[in-house]
């Protein structure tokens, strides 16, 4: 009944995942601004210094679902699927380094939009092999790593 409730939740990350995804090119552009102004001023912007309260809000909602990935993210290393969101947050963190030095470039924005595409994926998988498949994702990658 927990796993059901749980990957119900996850069934609500995998469509704000594709909201981020629809939303991309903007919410992209809007923390470029940001990061620009944070740059030349030293300090976040704040509220009333957005370009439109659209802007604004759309950066907000987006760093709540962000939060509200993670937190999700965060209680599924416990989960049965521990190996899949272990390897989420692993390659998450690893792309963040390697990415950092070419930030805002097409390469970037490519790169990002990729691994968000990816997520997508996988959380769309881990919600059917909840509901229908029922595969143990753990023997899987037993056996891949055993036949190397």
């Amino acid at each position: 009944m927990i796993g059901h409730i749980y990957y119900l939740i996850g069934l609500v990350v995998f469509f704000s995942i594709m909201s981020i995804i629809f939303r991309f090119k903007k919410i992209y552009h809007i923390k470029e601004w940001r990061d620009k102004y944070e740059k030349v001023t030293g300090n976040k912007p704040l509220k009333s210094e957005f370009r439109s309260k659209i802007e604004y809000s759309t950066i907000e909602s987006y760093n709540i679902l962000v939060i509200f990935e993670l937190i999700w993210v965060m209680f599924g290393l416990i989960s049965n699927s521990w190996c899949i969101f272990l390897s989420i947050i692993v390659t998450s963190y690893i792309l963040n380094l390697l990415i950092k030095p070419i930030k805002y470039t097409m390469i970037h924005r490519l790169s990002i939009h990729l691994f968000i595409i990816l997520k997508l994926l996988v959380y769309g998988y881990l919600v059917v092999n909840h509901f229908y498949l029922h595969i143990e994702n753990l023997d899987i990658i037993k056996e891949f790593l055993q036949l190397q």
